[in-house]
């Protein structure tokens, strides 16, 4: 995680509290992203063990717009991040590891307003046209993914694409749109889309999801 309960990033030696009171000791190695870990497991059962790509997701918004947290049936739960779209709180849960359809739901109910972003792993084969639409092949892609109500948005490293139709048929194509990471980061942390870039998310949000 990027910050303990009062919004502080760790510093080196430092200790703090979590959410829950629970001890965080800093983590402030030479390689990997500084983070506090905490001192006993997480309670919350949609928790996740964070990667670098969560980190570096995370770093981007200010401390006060991640790992907020919820009450579903009287157990917490903490968001990734939150981004605003027109006054409108929407969950940005960032997604490496593999997650089970009936998560999906939970949090899709639990949070309400919420946006997907997958670390896409896996062979893909893709082009764009001169606009930036995308027509993808997602060989083994994650079967659980067909189950989101909610937008998608699929990391790809250099690129990311909004999702605006999933495949019906196995090997049948992905259809999307490319963007930029650090344009993606501006519409999430900032709440503003760019014309002919992000604006396909501001599709999803408004229309529904793929």
């Amino acid at each position: 995680m990027m910050y303990d309960k009062h919004g502080k990033g760790p510093t080196k030696g430092g200790r703090s509290l979590d959410y829950d009171d629970t001890v965080l000791i800093a983590k402030c190695g030479p390689i990997k992203y500084h983070h506090w870990a905490r001192e006993t497991a997480d309670p919350d059962t949609w928790h996740e063990p964070e990667t670098d790509w969560h980190r570096n997701w995370k770093s981007h918004f200010k401390p006060e717009n991640t790992e907020r947290t919820i009450t579903v049936d009287g157990v917490r739960h903490r968001m990734d991040a939150q981004a605003f779209f027109n006054g409108t709180r929407y969950a940005v849960e960032f997604q490496h590891s593999p997650i089970s359809v009936d998560e999906i739901q939970q949090r899709e109910a639990g949070y309400g307003n919420m946006i997907w972003m997958f670390d896409c792993v896996g062979k893909l084969d893709w082009n764009i046209s001169n606009e930036g639409f995308v027509r993808m092949v997602w060989e083994r892609p994650r079967q659980s993914i067909f189950w989101c109500n909610c937008p998608v948005l699929l990391d790809l490293g250099t690129s990311i694409v909004q999702i605006v139709s999933m495949p019906e048929y196995k090997n049948d194509y992905w259809y999307g749109y490319e963007c930029y990471p650090d344009e993606m980061q501006i519409t999430l942390t900032t709440g503003d889309f760019i014309e002919g870039r992000t604006t396909a998310l501001k599709q999803l949000i408004e229309e529904g999801a793929a």
